[in-house]
């Protein structure tokens, strides 16, 4: 339960989303201390978190296939990872696909930040894993799960 007379800056939690672990935090720092209605979009957005998922991972596979910044991340990571990680990052994946399809494949949904009063309300943080890149893929929504836009972030 959030105190809305003493709130924090920041409440975070792990989910299980669609069979996955994801860290999911609600951020408070562009709220007006005054705001009302947060919670109820909060919880219509949650309710609705794997919908909002499958909308942004549409969005992610659109960009890729459209050359937008997405295929530009893929094709950075290809580039610039020394190719014995590459072997072992892309192992797992199916051969039979393009280098290209199976990095993409292995963007995996890392956290969701939501931040009540700002444009971008949800920011949706996907990588290959951390253990090979700092770089974020990002689908930033609004308060309704419509796509804003896709950013490429560290």
């Amino acid at each position: 339960m959030i105190d809305s007379e003493n709130r924090q800056q920041s409440y975070g939690a792990r989910i299980q989303l669609d069979g996955k672990e994801v860290y999911v935090d609600l951020n408070f720092y562009t709220l007006r201390p005054d705001a009302s209605g947060w919670a109820e979009v909060y919880e219509d957005y949650i309710t609705h978190l794997a919908e909002h998922r499958r909308t942004v991972e549409t969005a992610l596979r659109r960009d890729f296939e459209k050359g937008g910044i997405v295929r530009k991340y893929i094709d950075c990571h290809l580039k610039e990872l020394p190719s014995s990680i590459l072997e072992k990052m892309l192992a797992p994946t199916p051969p039979s696909l393009s280098p290209e399809e199976r990095l993409l494949s292995l963007l995996s949904l890392k956290r969701i930040g939501l931040y009540p009063g700002d444009d971008a309300y949800a920011v949706w943080d996907y990588t290959p894993g951390w253990q090979y890149t700092d770089q974020l893929i990002v689908g930033n929504t609004d308060e309704a799960g419509k796509l804003e836009y896709v950013s490429w972030e560290s």
